[in-house]
């Protein structure tokens, strides 16, 4: 009998600042080249190990379940095709001023919110008010702060938001105060629009803690929310009237589940999609015996080592390529994540976009490693097996997240892998959120951790000098005029393709400069019953494809 399902982790999520997004390596549905008749009706169910907080509103979330949700609940005046190019939702045109600081959305017409009142552009402008208003401390800040006017409406001295104007019925423009490149990504798909009836009560601040009105959403999305039982299950009805087709399915349901009865429940179809761990082969192999499709989505994501720069001696470029090509990633791919993944060598997965060709690859070579750091000034005494910094054996200490069995495993190939050149690597598991709160401060010397990528491919935060801590996510305080520049350069252009050319240039520099070490991109799996058919692997999530699901029989059972 086949090991019972591990875990069941929160890999089906969509895109965030630190997992922002995943893609399919193969791109493609279940039923791909079948010419099958769809069929209507039925329910789909899938496992969650972690119950939703229940912040069905898209302005408030704090919690990557109840963003998956809002998906489904809501839509922005944008959506992003399978490609990460915007495409029109709530909006049916949209079009840049000359100087590329204006967006100018014209709103579809005949769209109705869940209780039947129609959607105006007096709902665009809302939602961009309330991001905006002093009172507001929701995720949205970080999307409208090149709005023009922004600083002057956040501070309470303005009544009205300049950069944001409903021009007509029809009509909202949106300015900023400098090119901005993610304006379209970011007010057109990530920033969802909410009712103005609904939400507009005078008091901000109370809203924000209106459980009843946040429980009780109102959107313009493929599904309406049915029932919600707190740590137990969210169930959501097909909606009728949405303006891009009715759903097929008729219920799409998130239940709680233990991973002791995963195994049980997906048999017995008691639940027809979950997200597993990294699985062995032989798992695999069980899962495809018993019936089941097996989907990989390579995350838009990377796993990194990071190094404290303001260390003399991470200081020197050489040094850190030495501990690239000291660490054996071929193996940590394969033994820790079981294949699911790849070896990293810049932020960008090998199916994004922005992916560079020309990357060094830093294949395990400890020889090579060693001739580096000697290159650097270290000395390495061969009867000792031991690598010298200034003039002492050198020894560092490792932070990284405790809990997980696949991190210790990943943290003790690291530490072979540094003793193979003569450094002593000291392991110190902890608390994710102590850790961080070290890294913040600069207390560390390397520290494990994974950060996602952003849809429009902007490394700003992650990379800036003025990035570091509280500013932004560059822990490792890198800092390198050329990369500023670049990226202050690929901030002007608005579309891929403009920016396309400058993101592969900055990639190319983070691989030569590794301002940290890239280990790894990974893979999540999800389980699927078979009979669930039209099942997309696709950016910049499988949610907002949900609708176009189908069962094969009318019914998984």
């Amino acid at each position: 009998m086949r090991k019972t399902l591990c875990k069941i982790l929160a890999v089906l999520t969509i895109g965030s600042v630190m997992i922002t997004g995943c893609s399919s390596k193969n791109q493609e549905s279940v039923n791909q080249g079948q010419k099958q008749e769809i069929k209507k009706g039925g329910v789909v169910k899938q496992a969650l190990s972690v119950a939703p907080e229940g912040v069905f509103m898209p302005s408030f979330f704090t919690f990557s379940y109840d963003a998956n949700i809002n998906t489904m609940l809501y839509d922005g005046l944008l959506s992003l095709d399978e490609n990460l190019d915007v495409e029109p939702a709530l909006a049916e045109t949209y079009k840049l001023s000359e100087d590329k600081k204006t967006i100018t959305f014209k709103i579809r017409e005949g769209v109705k919110w869940h209780d039947g009142t129609a959607f105006t552009a007096d709902d665009v402008k809302f939602t961009f008010d309330l991001a905006c208003n002093p009172k507001y401390n929701g995720p949205y800040t970080m999307y409208v702060k090149n709005i023009k006017g922004y600083d002057d409406f956040k501070a309470g001295k303005t009544v009205e938001l300049e950069g944001v104007k409903k021009t007509d019925d029809k009509t909202v423009e949106i300015t900023t105060n400098e090119i901005y490149a993610s304006a379209l990504i970011n007010f057109g798909y990530m920033i969802k629009i909410v009712p103005k009836h609904i939400w507009d009560k005078g008091d901000v601040e109370a809203i924000q803690k209106d459980t009843n009105l946040i429980r009780n959403p109102v959107g313009t999305g493929p599904f309406k929310l049915e029932n919600f039982t707190p740590d137990q299950s969210v169930e959501l009805a097909a909606n009728d009237d949405y303006w891009n087709g009715r759903p097929n399915i008729d219920k799409y349901i998130f239940k709680l589940v233990s991973a002791e009865t995963a195994d049980a429940q997906l048999e017995n179809n008691e639940i027809d999609i979950t997200g597993v761990g990294s699985i062995t082969k032989e798992e695999e192999e069980a899962y495809k015996k018993q019936g089941f499709d097996l989907k990989e989505i390579t995350n838009n994501a990377y796993q990194y080592i990071g190094l404290n720069l303001e260390k003399p001696e991470f200081s020197d470029k050489k040094v850190r390529q030495a501990f690239a090509y000291a660490i054996n990633r071929e193996s940590i791919v394969k033994d820790v994540l079981n294949g699911h993944g790849e070896v990293a060598n810049n932020p960008f997965p090998s199916n994004n976009w922005a992916h560079p060709t020309g990357l060094k690859e830093y294949k395990y070579d400890s020889k090579k490693a060693i001739e580096l750091l000697k290159e650097s000034g270290w000395e390495y005494k061969e009867e000792e097996k031991k690598m010298y910094y200034d003039g002492k054996a050198f020894k560092f200490t490792l932070k990284y997240a405790s809990g997980d069995e696949s991190k210790n495993k990943y943290a003790l190939i690291l530490q072979q892998n540094f003793k193979d050149i003569g450094i002593e690597l000291e392991l110190n598991p902890m608390e994710f959120a102590t850790m961080t709160a070290d890294v913040k401060k600069g207390d560390f010397d390397g520290f494990l951790m994974g950060i996602g990528n952003f849809y429009d491919g902007d490394l700003s935060a992650n990379y800036l000098s003025v990035a570091n801590p509280p500013n932004g996510y560059n822990y490792a305080r890198f800092k390198n005029e050329k990369v500023d520049e670049l990226i202050k350069e690929s901030a002007k252009h608005l579309t891929k393709d403009e920016r396309k050319p400058i993101l592969n240039e900055i990639a190319l520099e983070l691989n030569e400069e590794l301002p940290v070490i890239y280990v790894y991109h990974w893979s999540s799996l999800i389980i699927l019953n078979p009979k669930v058919k039209n099942f997309k692997n696709s950016q910049p999530t499988f949610y907002q494809y949900v609708k176009d699901l189908y069962i094969e029989d009318g019914n998984t059972k």
